[in-house]
């Protein structure tokens, strides 16, 4: 079976963005910190959450950079 890409799969990726007030902005980020995320990713993980949305796959560019930080900090490459 081959394999196919994300955009094969789910279809063209969008980008979406909205406003939020400053209640909502603080207890955003008060939430978020609970988790150790982002507002961002917060925001992304409960409207995915609200939405039944679960096999849309993460963005995994944060792990990348924190783990080749954790090498480059620790000179090890079995991390």
């Amino acid at each position: 079976m081959e394999k196919m890409n994300f955009e094969e799969k789910y279809g063209p990726r969008r980008q979406i963005t909205f406003r939020v007030g400053p209640l909502a902005q603080e207890r955003l980020e008060q939430t978020s910190e609970l988790f150790h995320m982002k507002p961002t990713e917060y925001a992304k993980a409960v409207l995915y959450r609200d939405l039944g949305v679960f096999n849309e796959s993460p963005d995994l560019r944060r792990k990348k950079r924190q783990k080749r930080a954790k090498k480059d900090r620790f000179g090890t490459s079995d991390l």
